[in-house]
């Protein structure tokens, strides 16, 4: 069975979406402007927060909708990828975001620099979103058990 999870249910909010790229784009556009060390490591820390508190807050809308995947045989492991390919192409697009803000303000581009930072916000996205993944692999086909 072809069911790809990434598109279950409720989507991440408009909010949600637009803090991540935002937060993903300055982490970015501060590694590449060579920021130091001292603001650059909260930054990470604030930005991992960032992607981690909205795909909690996606999967928690989600867990009606991904028990019902489960019911027509989405298996765990569909679920998890299915999370951390949503978290990475968000990664993605607020890296281009951050290259975007790189080259109107910095006005430095190349290649090497592209291609790190689409690692890095891709990276960096995907491992802020394996906790939530998980969780969510673990919803069982029967629903969930709490109530709320």
């Amino acid at each position: 069975m072809n069911v790809h999870p990434v598109h279950a249910g409720k989507n991440m909010g408009a909010g949600a979406v637009l803090s991540c790229i935002l937060a993903i784009a300055t982490l970015i556009l501060m590694t590449i402007g060579r920021v130091s060390a001292w603001a650059l490591v909260p930054m990470i820390v604030l930005t991992e927060c960032v992607v981690y508190k909205a795909f909690a807050s996606t999967v928690r809308h989600r867990r009606r909708d991904v028990a019902l995947l489960r019911c027509f045989g989405a298996s765990r492991a569909q679920v998890f990828n299915g999370i951390l390919a949503e978290a990475a192409w968000l990664g993605v697009i607020g890296a281009v975001a951050g290259l975007g803000g790189v080259l109107f303000l910095l006005n430095i581009l190349r290649f090497e620099t592209s291609v790190a930072a689409l690692f890095i916000g891709a990276i960096g996205a995907v491992l802020a979103a394996v906790v939530p993944a998980i969780r969510a692999s673990k919803i069982p086909p029967s629903g969930p058990s709490t109530v709320a």
